[in-house]
Order: C-alpha cells, then sequence, then structure tokens
C-alpha cells in the first residue's frame, strides 16, 4: 500500500503526475453486491476541510482511479494538496439491525466513534469515512442529523446531483448503512497506516517526541492565547467553537508548558505568547493581610486557593529561569509568603482555599494543591537563595509523609505528580531518605496499575487503569511524576527504580501521542491551525481544554530530555 499511496501523493502534488504505477493490490475483505471494491482519497490543505472522492470498481485500480478524479473535479483552482489519506471499505452493515431504513425523528443509531462511517443506501453515492461522521456531527445524541450530513456534501462533490440532495433533505426516512475502513495515511514525512483515524507508535524515538513539541509549539501554543493573554479555554473541534468556563490554576499551569517549551525550542512568538499570559495572569493577583504581612494571591471569582499562588510562582519562576529576567521576583516572594503564612504547627497548609471579600477560611481540602506548593517553594528558592522557603517546602513535605500518607498503601496511596515534582526538587536541597523513599512508593504504585497485557485493547497499551476508559491528561501526569521520579533514581544511583520507570513511561508516552492532534487527525476539521498539535481529552473525545495539552506537552518534553540524555 505504501506504493500505492506515494503514486497517488505525487499525482495530487505534482498535477503532471498520473497514476499508470499504481497496483491493483488492496487488502479488502469486502466487495459490494455487484463485486466492487470501494475506496476513498481525502486530500488535505492547511487551512479547510479534507476533499473527498470515492470510487468502485471490481478492479483495485480502477476504484482508486476513479476516486481520485472524482477529488480532481471537485478541487478548487487554489487548492493546495498537502496530504493524502486512502481509505478502503472492510465492512458494512445496517444502521440498525432491526430494520434497513431509520426513521430520522424517531430513531436512534449506536455507533462507535472513530470507527463507523455512514453510507445513504448500499450504493456509496453518498458515503462519509468515520473521522466525517465525527468532525461533521452527523449523530447527536444518537440521532441522524441531515442538515449536517448536508455541510459534507460539497467537498464529496453532491452538491449538484439533485436526487442525492433531495432524498437526505425531504426524506422523513433514509436507507442507511454503517461501514468500516482500513487507513493510510501520506504526506511530506512519509507514509503510515492508522487505526481509528490515528497513528498507533509501534515504537517511539526523541525525534518522534521532537516533533510531538513542535507541532503543538508551531500551531496550538501560538494560536490558543489571544490578545488579552486569556486561553481559548475549551474548544470542540467538530463544532469549531469555545465553551464556557475558566480555571486560572490550569491558566497558569499551560502558561509553565509553553514556557518550558521556550526552554527548549526557542521562539519569539511563543514567548510573546507566554507573556501575554502572563499579564492576563497577575492581573488576577490581588493585596491582601495575612497575619500582618501585605500580600499577593491570586484571585478567582472572589476565591484565594493555595494552589492557585503556588501554579503562580511556578510559571513566574521558569519565565524567570529562561529569560534571566527577575521583574516577577518580588511577585514571587509576596505570593509565597501567603503560603509560608498558611502553615499551622503541624507544618500543614492548615486551609487551601479562602473567600477574598470577607478572608473567611474554606473546609475545602485538594489532595493537589500541597505538592504545587512544594515545587513553587524549591523552585523560588532556586533563584533567590532564601532558605526560609525550603523551610516551608518541608514542613508541608514531612506533614504529607509522616502524617497524611502514614497509613496509605500502594492500593490507596494518591498518584500525586505534582508531589513527586516537588520531591524531586527538594530531595536535591534538602536530601532526606524519607523524601525519595516516598517518590518511589507512589512511583510504584502507579506503575502497578499499568495496563500492558498484549490482549488488551490495542489503543490502551501503556495507559492506568484508573478509569473506566483512559484518558489522555491522567496518563500523562503520571507521566510527568514518573519523569520528575526517574531523574531522582538515576542521579543519586537507584538504577533498577531507574529501568522500571522508564520502561513504563516508553509505554505511556506511546498512548498519549495518540491523542495529538496531527495533520492526518485534523483533516476534516475546519480551525486547523488552533487543532494542531493540541491534545484531546480521550480517545473518543475529542474535547480540546488547556491543560490537556499542557500535562501532556510537559511529559513529553521530560521523556524526551530523558532519551536525548541516553543518546
Amino acid at each position: 500500500m505504501n506504493h500505492t499511496l506515494q503514486q497517488i501523493y505525487d499525482a495530487a502534488i505534482n498535477k503532471e503526475k498520473s497514476l499508470e504505477e499504481i497496483t491493483d493490490e488492496i487488502d479488502t475483505g469486502f466487495r459490494t453486491e455487484d463485486g466492487e471494491i470501494v475506496v476513498f482519497i481525502s486530500v488535505s490543505n492547511p487551512y479547510s476541510r479534507a476533499l473527498v472522492g470515492m470510487g468502485k470498481d471490481t478492479n483495485a485500480k480502477v476504484a482508486l482511479k476513479s476516486a481520485y478524479q472524482n477529488y480532481k473535479s471537485n478541487k478548487p483552482a487554489n487548492f493546495k494538496p498537502i496530504s493524502v489519506k486512502v481509505d478502503v471499505v472492510t465492512d458494512m452493515r445496517p444502521a440498525k439491525s432491526s430494520k434497513k431504513k431509520i426513521n430520522l425523528e424517531k430513531d436512534t443509531v449506536l455507533y462507535k466513534r472513530g470507527e463507523d462511517g455512514l453510507t445513504i443506501d448500499a450504493s456509496f453515492d453518498a458515503a462519509f469515512l468515520p473521522e466525517e461522521v465525527e468532525a461533521y456531527r452527523m449523530i447527536v445524541d444518537q440521532k441522524i442529523k441531515p442538515e449536517n450530513i448536508f455541510q459534507a456534501y460539497e467537498k464529496h462533490s453532491l452538491l449538484s446531483k439533485n436526487s442525492l440532495v433531495k432524498k437526505l433533505l425531504t426524506s422523513q426516512s433514509l436507507e442507511l448503512y454503517k461501514f468500516r475502513t482500513k487507513s493510510y495515511y501520506i504526506d511530506e514525512n512519509g507514509f503510515t497506516p492508522l487505526y481509528r483515524g490515528h497513528r498507533i507508535y509501534s515504537d517511539l524515538s526523541a525525534q518522534d517526541l521532537r516533533d510531538a513539541i513542535a507541532l503543538t509549539k508551531d500551531n496550538y501554543f501560538k494560536n490558543v492565547v489571544n490578545t488579552k493573554g486569556k486561553f481559548i479555554y475549551s474548544y470542540l473541534p467538530q463544532e469549531n467553537r469555545s465553551r464556557g468556563g475558566y480555571n486560572i490554576l490550569r491558566h497558569a499551569g499551560t502558561t509553565y508548558s509553553m514556557l518550558e517549551t521556550y526552554e527548549l525550542m526557542p521562539d519569539e512568538r511563543l514567548l510573546n505568547a507566554a507573556k501575554r499570559a502572563i499579564n492576563y495572569l497577575l492581573k488576577k493577583a490581588l493585596e491582601m493581610e495575612i497575619n500582618g504581612h501585605q500580600v499577593q494571591v491570586i484571585i478567582e471569582k472572589d476565591q484565594a486557593k493555595l494552589g492557585g499562588n503556588a501554579l503562580a510562582v511556578v510559571a513566574l519562576a521558569k519565565y524567570t529561569q529562561v529569560t534571566e529576567d527577575k521583574q516577577y521576583l518580588p511577585v514571587m516572594q509576596s505570593m509565597a509568603t501567603w503560603m509560608r503564612e498558611l502553615q499551622d504547627e503541624n507544618g500543614r497548609f492548615a486551609f487551601h482555599k479562602q473567600k477574598y471579600s470577607t478572608g473567611e477560611a474554606s473546609d475545602f481540602i485538594s489532595h493537589y494543591y500541597p505538592g504545587e506548593a512544594i515545587l513553587a517553594l524549591v523552585r523560588l528558592y532556586q533563584i533567590d537563595g532564601n532558605e526560609q522557603w525550603l523551610d516551608v517546602a518541608e514542613n508541608e513535605a514531612n506533614y504529607l509523609i509522616t502524617i497524611r500518607d502514614k497509613k496509605a498503601t500502594s492500593e490507596t496511596i494518591a498518584h500525586d505528580h505534582w508531589l513527586l515534582y516537588g520531591l524531586n526538587e527538594l530531595y536535591r536541597e534538602r536530601p532526606k531518605e524519607i523524601y525519595i523513599n516516598h517518590a518511589f512508593f507512589i512511583a510504584r504504585a502507579i506503575m502497578q496499575t499499568q495496563i500492558l497485557d498484549d490482549d488488551a485493547e490495542p489503543e490502551w497499551k501503556g495507559a492506568y487503569d484508573t478509569h473506566p476508559k483512559p484518558l489522555s491528561t491522567p496518563v500523562a501526569c503520571r507521566s510527568e511524576g514518573l519523569s520528575a521520579t526517574y531523574k531522582l533514581a538515576v542521579d543519586y544511583g537507584y538504577d533498577d527504580e531507574a529501568k522500571k520507570i522508564k520502561q513504563a513511561l516508553h509505554e505511556s508516552i506511546k498512548f498519549q501521542l495518540q491523542m495529538q492532534l496531527r495533520p492526518e487527525t485534523t483533516m476534516y476539521y475546519e480551525n486547523k491551525k488552533l487543532c494542531l498539535g493540541a491534545i484531546h481529552q480521550g480517545l473518543s473525545n475529542y474535547e480540546i481544554r488547556n491543560d490537556y495539552t499542557q500535562h501532556n506537552i510537559s511529559s513529553f518534553i521530560a521523556y524526551y530530555n530523558i532519551l536525548r540524555q541516553q543518546s
């Protein structure tokens, strides 16, 4: 298939090329009642939804040529192709097993996201690929949406076919079939088979990770921060719309991830986007008094949160480190003072959330804020050399390990990536054995939940058995924590631990990469520049939220650095 796809790609990119050299060898177990093979050729440019041509014939070569000619007849003069995907139909069955025709108002249709395409009757004359069913939202809440299907007609050169248009838009019922395909993709970087529209990584190199990070840097990160410094918080690529809501902690965390990316790949446009995000963050910093100290706290919805100040300091410390610009040092010290003053006689942060307008403390407790705070305090110490920040970090670490987590087992301990970040940094400044032991304890608890069985779902391998269906960000957070613990193991001679952690990391990062939006997975979307490089929520959930990309990219950078140092 590689040779065939290369011929089609060359013909699409170089207009003078023909398809005479393609073979008729196609791996398919499906033929129509007329004995025909059915193929689709999708051709994408950088800016708009892909054009799709369908072809069918008893001879595979003729079917491919027909699909290509259908694409060419619909190609606008200014359409500049960059990639090609070929889909070969492998299976077809009625959309409802009980009947051929679907009542559009009454009937529901069950389908598998990313696996099932739709065809109106068995002819495939109006047929849409599994990725198009999702990208155009052809099925919503198990109901067929003819108006959404119609949006894809233009890309299939169907608008001029009056009978097909009329059938779709005026019928109360339709004869509908689901179908599945084998998919193959090619662009300037080469050929790859796809599984449910995305690539599966059989192995992983440092270059793979560098390319993934660069894709995010050059696209999502540069397009997700508006002129006021606010992130597009949640975006639904199938609907090309943003959803409401915001979270200033995730804002700070994503800013940190952008600055990590800048550290690895200096880029002024990226730095400017991060600066805008910092300016927006600091507009949320308000003055308040605690125990006689005037301090600054990050306020959102009248709430000051331990995690808000902590992640703000983490982001500002990274900015200071990579730019050597210390303008934010007083702000960081002020925010850290508030954290210091929250500690009680047990060394713990007495509360994690406080109402700004009244000063009333909440009984809300976050499992992750303390680890964020430990990391922030050590990072601040690394800039200003003030030992008091290490003292505060140690107080909390000692409380967490000797009191909060004292009775925890490998089954009950939280998989706390922020604490692993913090313990990695704290141990280097105050090398107490309980810190490294606790880090290894958490890391082992994480690794024992990893899905590695050969009989597991192919897409699930490398994830962790912590959700009914694995999601990108919970896995990414564990990868971040394991990466921090790996550094401890390597730097302090725990070779066996390091080897086990690296093996787990290798598999989890491969899992995560499946959910990065790449050229092949954005072919049918409208806003490609925003989508490219972003990581969506799960294998069958395509929401893009800024923290999904934050955690995944931070883990990619961490593992890239591990692989690079070993080469």
